[in-house]
């Protein structure tokens, strides 16, 4: 046994590591849900389960979980692009002048230089989501104490970290709004379509673009055009089928995380089943792929830069439905969309 980890068997047999540490390098790996370099912070457990060391820079990927609560401080960050996707209860969000109380599957988008906030609504709320340049995540070094539970603690004992909220703005290039008003949620807006440019925006669970590929449904958060550049993000639906062709990225590190149900994934060679909050971790020059492995399943697929999300737009069908098919057809040769794209098929 390592030092600070535990162990547990996948399905597959696969031994995964239920470690508070992460590699500290960009190399192919799964974290298991409720794992990853915690630190407790006003009652709240922010997560990293993939960070800049693990991706080179490109990205940081999080959760944060906690009770019902006061909202954090209004603040914005100078560089850092942000993305909430709510997992569990109910988590307001502000970004600029709007507000939304997100449920389950609804996601908020909140670029570089937006005033923006969150609060906890439920008993157990939670939200993932990547944050683009990678780095952010060391803010809850600083300012938080390590945390080794898998979700959050009854009581925090903890005194706030005041004087460290200072310096924090200074180390990661960010500012604090105290005097600024609070927004009220809009409860009735559409929130169904994405902007097509870099500006704070809400997105109802299933909406978005949707292509079809393979009897697998993809849906897309966030694409180049709303992140400049640096990310993409869709949700994936389906059932049981065969894996995407086995295929490497040359400069795209790319995160998995399920959402529902299970998921083989295939890094270099080496085969993991992931349910329910895992998260796999997959480096650019890393051979990969993934097949759903339950009657319904979910996940939501990050890569950074951005710009894979227009292989499915080449190669899959733009669909109005809601839902996966019933039967999976099988996967269309993908090699004329892969070749104008960062994907080798090999």
């Amino acid at each position: 046994m390592q030092d600070g980890c535990l162990h547990f068997i996948y399905e597959s047999g696969y031994c995964a590591s239920m470690s508070t540490q992460l590699p500290g390098a960009a190399v192919p790996y799964v974290q298991a849900a409720g794992t990853g370099r915690a630190h407790l912070l006003l009652g709240q457990v922010a997560r990293t389960m993939v960070g800049a060391e693990e991706t080179g820079g490109l990205l940081s990927y999080m959760a944060a979980c906690g009770p019902a609560g006061r909202p954090i401080p209004l603040h914005h960050h100078d560089v850092e692009l942000e993305v909430f996707l709510c997992t569990r209860g109910r988590v307001q969000l502000w970004a600029g002048e709007e507000s939304r109380v997100l449920s389950p599957g609804d996601v908020g988008v909140v670029p570089a230089g937006t005033l923006h906030a969150y609060q906890f609504h439920s008993t157990f709320s939670e939200f993932v989501g990547p944050i683009t340049p990678g780095g952010w995540d060391r803010f809850f070094d600083l300012t938080g104490t390590p945390y080794d539970g898998p979700a959050f603690p009854a009581h925090d004992p903890s005194p706030p970290p005041f004087a460290k909220f200072g310096q924090a703005e200074q180390q990661f290039k960010m500012k604090y709004f105290p005097e600024a008003p609070y927004a009220e949620p809009t409860l009735d807006a559409a929130d169904d379509a994405l902007p097509g440019a870099p500006v704070p925006y809400f997105l109802r669970a299933g909406a978005g673009p949707r292509h079809l590929l393979g009897g697998l449904l993809f849906t897309d958060l966030v694409t180049s055009a709303e992140s400049d550049g640096t990310l993409s993000m869709a949700m994936v639906q389906g059932s049981f089928g065969p894996p995407l062709p086995l295929h490497v990225h040359a400069r795209t590190h790319e995160t998995i995380q399920v959402l529902d149900g299970k998921l083989r994934v295939w890094l270099d060679g080496e085969e993991r089943v992931l349910t329910r909050g895992d998260v796999a971790s997959i480096p650019a020059s890393v051979p990969h792929t993934y097949a759903f492995e339950s009657a319904t399943a979910s996940a939501v697929v990050t890569n950074a830069p951005g710009g894979l999300e227009r292989l499915i737009a080449l190669a899959g069908t733009p669909t109005e439905d809601s839902i996966f098919p019933a039967q999976a057809p099988g996967f269309p040769d993908l090699a004329e969309a892969a070749a104008e794209l960062d994907v080798e098929l090999v």
